[in-house]
């Protein structure tokens, strides 16, 4: 009984669970020994259901075999378990079925791209319309790109079609298919311009807007903003892609996108979502990428006579002036209006007719300044104002001078319309800081590089009260300065008064002839004060002040140059005052506003420089150092004269030009190297091409000799095979034809002899006229042999030519078959001459031996073979 007992035991006890390890071993095991399909794809089912929970175990022991399934395996329902589990065992997330722990996907990445052909193997598969297929295929690569972007991006780049495969997906009409593919290409072509260049040459800027347009513009989903953030991509900082989407007409694209953000008569609200405003906004980053003041002057020109040929820039202001838009979406509606005009003379003049539907009427330009010196918009809407203002007086002389002349009328109807330069001038008095900041800069863009207007701005006068006379504006301004007030306040009117005395020694003149002028300066840069915000008031007033000394043309003999120069040198110190002047360059603000001329300002409280006298500092500081600080020579040696300093001046302006254009060339040879890289890759496709199709003709050939059936779309292999057998065949007629012509010879000679002919034979054949006649069609045969031997050696130079030349390899083959089809037809003829005269010489009594009559025979059953 006990041993009954022991027995029950111990087949009772359950046996022990395999591991998780053994389990993916076993069904990797059946993956690469079993020969039946089903035994394969179940395996594989088997994996992809563990990868998720136990993706260590299936990625250490399951990669290879998966890889080797992925490339091998044409079946399609198992090469999607295989993506599937690539997917989730590369994934960088924490899937909750494993539980915590590090995550392992870039690891198993970078072991599958050890091997360029698995990423091939991937992107070959995308071709599989099956959405169970291309779907994971991109989510793979979205994967491996996420862990090893500039691995993936090399790889891709040197995969044969591999970046034009990814563009044809956005055409899939399924949309979470190409949603996935915009996504992937969003993630492709950050910091590589060789990727962005291929997809703008392979159209990509078509197939993007046509996701737009079919998304429904700016009204579409988060798939519009995508799309946008994609071009965004391909066109910012990539001069050659700015070209493409220029010459390929894509300006125009853009219109009817900004006139859907119109509101209609049936909604005149015009609500705008989270998204819409996200889609507008990267639609505006698009126009600006292409029109910024940071390209080259090649590249925005051109690009701004787009923006007005195609109707962009008037929708861009209709938008402007409807009613609904939000602030932060209109702020950047006015910086591109801005970066679209700037510099543009046309555009300008276009800009300034704007009227916006207002009353009394205005134009767009009086209602935008109206909201820049008002204190209750907002910052960034202000500051945008700003921007645009200076963009439309950009090189613009002709608008300087109207703000100017306004500033003096002539009729009583002028002073009853408000113009620009009221309002600014209205700014200066306002109380608001910011208010002083903005219109004192503004101001200051209608005198940059116009000598005339600071003169003219001379007589301009201020009634600051009923009962008080009137006080020039230089006199006004420089009171503004004295009082002090915040420091907006006094950048603003440091500013305003270095740009107009910069190149003007009349209005040096003016200004020193202001009470205490001289002598405020003076004290503001000798003072000890070290608070940053002091400091850049006194850095400012020593450039003030180094300006009377530059542009001093000695009218005023109480601060001629001279005496400024012993003032600066008794009061303040020519090395103190070097220092303070050298302090502006070294604030943050003004690297900021140096680089780029939009001002950028988000609470009203934020220190500020105007791009414009960053660039007049950068220019004269060394010069007013030079001039106040003069370096030690032999007497009798001359301080620089004005001459030479505007010399000196014009050498930097044309330094500054030749570093642009150092940019651009730059900017040129990055686009060049990406084209030439773009190229190589077309020819590594050509050379696979090739050799595919040499590989192929060496099959035919085997095949030929099998007696297999040829297939007619193989042309290269039959004109190869065919010439091969008419050369044989050719040589076959020369002997023979040799052969019939020693005949006839010795014919002759018989005849000759007067050896006895037959009766019969002769009154059907005439032996003199029968040799003639034959001497004719032999030669006429040996003609026709030596334009054969011609054709022949026509046909081999095209075949030569359709091997070297892949994309002429139809034409080529199709005009060798023709070629083929006439000798085909001359060989037929040949063969029933000879029959002819072998028939002739037989009724002459000659007789042909049985070789030679197997010779004739065989060259006719090979011209048949030939003919199938």
């Amino acid at each position: 009984m006990d041993y009954f007992f022991g027995f029950k035991s111990v087949i009772s006890q359950p046996e022990a669970e395999p591991s998780p390890a053994d389990t993916v071993l076993r069904l990797v095991e059946r993956v690469t020994s079993s020969t039946l399909l089903e035994d394969r794809r179940d395996a594989c089912r088997a994996i992809k259901a563990l990868s998720k929970k136990y993706r260590l175990e299936v990625g250490a022991h399951g990669l290879d075999a998966l890889i080797a399934v992925l490339i091998s395996d044409p079946d399609l329902e198992t090469s999607s378990f295989v993506l599937e589990t690539l997917c989730n065992v590369t994934s960088s997330e924490v899937f909750d079925e494993e539980g915590v722990g590090a995550p392992v996907g870039e690891q198993f990445t970078e072991i599958f791209l050890k091997k360029s052909e698995n990423v091939i193997s991937v992107i070959t598969l995308l071709d599989e319309y099956d959405f169970h297929v291309r779907l994971p295929a991109i989510r793979l690569l979205m994967n491996l790109l996420n862990n090893k972007s500039k691995e993936m991006q090399e790889i891709i780049l040197a995969c044969p079609m591999g970046v034009a495969k990814l563009i044809d997906i956005l055409s899939d009409s399924r949309d979470f298919v190409r949603n996935e593919a915009l996504l992937l290409l969003i993630q492709l072509t950050k910091s590589n311009a060789n990727i962005q260049n291929i997809i703008a040459y392979e159209r990509g800027f078509d197939q993007l807007f046509k996701v737009v347009a079919s998304e429904g513009y700016s009204d579409g989903g988060i798939v519009v903003d995508d799309s946008l953030q994609l071009m965004l991509n391909l066109l910012k900082r990539n001069a050659s892609n700015q070209t493409v989407f220029r010459e390929e007409s894509c300006m125009k694209e853009i219109t009817p996108f900004f006139r859907s953000c119109q509101p209609s008569e049936s909604d005149p609200g015009h609500s705008w979502s989270t998204q819409k405003i996200s889609n507008v906004h990267s639609m505006l980053q698009v126009v600006r990428t292409l029109v910024s003041p940071a390209n080259a002057t090649q590249v925005v020109s051109p690009a701004q006579k787009n923006v007005y040929g195609c109707g962009l820039l008037s929708e861009l202001c209709a938008l402007l002036m409807s009613p609904g838009v939000p602030a932060d979406i209109l702020s950047e509606i006015i910086c591109t209006v801005g970066e679209s005009i700037r510099g543009c003379r046309r555009n300008q003049e276009f800009f300034g007719q704007v009227m916006a539907s207002s009353s009394p009427p205005r134009t767009a330009l009086i209602v935008l300044l109206m909201s820049m010196v008002n204190e209750k918009q907002p910052v960034p809407l202000r500051a945008a104002v700003l921007y645009c203002f200076e963009c439309f007086l950009y090189k613009n002389d002709v608008s300087q001078g109207q703000i100017i002349q306004a500033l003096l009328p002539t009729s009583t109807e002028a002073m009853q319309n408000i113009s620009a330069g009221q309002l600014l001038c209205g700014g200066l008095f306002s109380t608001d800081c910011l208010s002083h900041w903005l219109s004192s800069v503004a101001l200051s863009h209608a005198l940059v590089g116009n000598v005339n207007n600071k003169e003219l701005l001379l007589r301009v006068h201020l009634a600051i009260a009923k009962d008080v006379a009137p006080v020039s504006l230089l006199q006004q301004a420089f009171n503004i300065l004295q009082m002090g007030g915040k420091l907006q306040t006094r950048l603003g009117i440091l500013t305003l008064l270095s740009t107009w005395l910069a190149d003007s020694p009349n209005s040096v003149a003016q200004f020193l002839k202001l009470p205490n002028a001289v002598a405020f300066l003076t004290a503001l840069v000798a003072s000890n004060e070290h608070d940053d915000q002091e400091v850049l008031v006194q850095s400012l007033c020593a450039f003030l002040l180094g300006l009377c000394v530059v542009y001093n043309n000695d009218s005023n003999s109480n601060f001629s140059k001279e005496s400024l120069c012993q003032l600066i040198t008794k009061r303040i110190g020519v090395e103190t005052f070097v220092d303070k002047l050298a302090e502006i360059a070294k604030h943050e603000v003004y690297s900021k506003a140096l680089k780029h001329p939009q001002i950028r300002i988000n609470t009203a409280a934020d220190i500020q420089f105007d791009h414009e006298f960053c660039r007049l500092y950068k220019a004269l500081e060394s010069v007013i150092a030079k001039a106040v600080a003069p370096p030690t020579s032999p007497k009798g040696a001359e301080s620089p004269s004005e001459s030479e300093l505007k010399a000196v001046s014009k050498y930097k302006d044309v330094i500054r030009e030749q570093d642009g254009q150092i940019q651009h060339l730059r900017q040129r040879l990055a686009a060049l190297e990406g084209d030439h890289i773009a190229a190589q890759s077309k020819i590594e496709e050509l050379n696979v091409n090739l050799h595919h199709l040499q590989d192929q003709n060496t099959l035919l050939k085997a095949q030929r000799n099998n007696n297999v059936i040829i297939d007619e779309s193989e042309p290269s292999s039959q004109s190869e095979s065919s010439t091969e057998k008419l050369m044989k065949q050719l040589e076959a007629l020369r002997l023979d034809n040799e052969r019939l012509q020693g005949q006839l010879e010795q014919q002759q000679s018989a005849k000759d002899l007067g050896m006895p002919v037959d009766v019969q034979v002769c009154s059907f054949f005439r032996p003199e006229s029968s040799a003639n006649t034959m001497d004719l069609e032999l030669k006429t045969v040996r003609s026709r042999l030596d334009a054969m031997e011609a054709e022949l050696a026509e046909t081999k130079r095209c075949l030569s030519v359709s091997i070297a030349e892949n994309a002429e390899l139809k034409e080529e083959i199709d005009r060798l078959k023709k070629d083929q089809e006439d000798l085909l037809v001359l060989l037929a003829d040949q063969d029933g001459k000879v029959q002819k005269y072998k028939d002739r010489l037989k009724t002459l009594g000659q007789t042909v031996s049985e070789d030679e009559d197997e010779e004739l025979d065989d060259l006719g059953e090979d011209d048949e073979e030939f003919s199938s």
